[in-house]
């Protein structure tokens, strides 16, 4: 900026003398003329006033946050961008909380919950489908996850990587605490699947629930589907077996 400044200072002695602005060339402050390649434009400075630009800075930093953030892809910030596709695309299908129509969603599977249920959750985007039903009880001793994966995620490995990421962010916001799973076949829709069992619990205050869980795919005309029962109480495992055993494709 310096060099700048005195380059429109020289050319403003013309106006004031003549004999100024005929100076001879040995008189006038040396300058070199450097060119910006970004703004493209080239201009004269004093030597003495150049000072080398600072490397860029490096993106990996930017990067590494970004990739840190999406570690839980399908918790409260993904739900939130729903909200703004609801403008977008008429075509959603978005309601939560209780007494809530369950759509076109809930038609997945049949089921049964011990006693009165509710539709808490229910989703329908771009080939995915996610409905929860829970029991009416407080805290719901049984919640009853039923999906239906979109076509580009084609294989097991990306099937199960997007239900888990969606089951860890339930099971975190739920204050429940769960083993490593076991598997174990059972038969779901008529196929052999097999079942991911976990045992723990549930933290409400300061009381602890006993917990179950029971997590599993099936392929259905041609749909990768899914279904999650999480139960606690006095006995969950058999609350869980119980309500899974009612489950059947539609």
């Amino acid at each position: 900026m310096n060099g700048v400044v005195r380059t429109q200072g020289w050319l403003g002695l013309a106006a004031v003398g003549r004999s100024q602005r005929f100076m001879t060339r040995q008189q006038r402050p040396p300058a070199t003329a450097t060119y910006d390649g970004t703004t493209a434009v080239c201009r004269a400075m004093s030597q003495g006033d150049f000072t080398p630009p600072p490397p860029p800075a490096k993106g990996g930093s930017t990067a590494k946050w970004v990739v840190a953030g999406c570690g839980g892809c399908l918790g409260l910030t993904v739900l939130a961008g729903l909200a703004l596709a609801f403008f977008i695309n008429r075509t959603l299908r978005f309601a939560v909380g209780p007494d809530q129509n369950p759509g076109e969603t809930e038609e997945l599977f049949t089921y049964a919950i011990p006693g009165e249920s509710q539709s808490i959750f229910n989703l329908g985007l771009f080939g995915l489908q996610v409905t929860q039903v829970a029991s009416t009880d407080s805290p719901p001793s049984v919640l009853l996850t039923m999906g239906q994966l979109p076509s580009y995620l084609q294989d097991r490995q990306s099937q199960q990587t997007f239900v888990e990421q969606f089951q860890d962010s339930v099971s975190t916001q739920g204050n429940y605490q769960l083993s490593e799973p076991q598997l174990e076949d059972r038969t779901l829709c008529g196929q052999p699947v097999s079942v991911a069992m976990q045992s723990g619990s549930l933290i409400q205050g300061d009381t602890t629930y006993d917990a179950a869980s029971l997590l599993t795919f099936v392929e259905y005309n041609n749909d990768a589907r899914f279904v999650w029962v999480l139960a606690h109480g006095e006995a969950p495992q058999t609350t869980a077996d119980q309500v899974f055993a009612t489950l059947d494709c539609r």
